[in-house]
């Protein structure tokens, strides 16, 4: 699976394991995340997924 976000030039992979459920967190700070933008997902059709975006400040870490 490739996640991007072309307004503020990003993009990573994630890995997809098959008959596998799995959770990632990425959290990325950079400059231009005000502007308006789309984040794009291109992954196999049998991949099934979802996401949650976020922006603004983030959350306090927890010790």
């Amino acid at each position: 699976m490739k996640v991007s976000v072309k307004t503020v030039h990003a993009a990573f992979p994630l890995a997809c394991v098959d008959g596998e459920v799995s959770t990632t967190y990425n959290m990325v700070s950079m400059s231009g995340a005000d502007k308006e933008g789309t984040v794009a997902v291109t992954t196999p059709s049998a991949v099934h997924w979802s996401m949650t975006i976020g922006r603004g400040e983030p959350p306090k870490e927890e010790r």
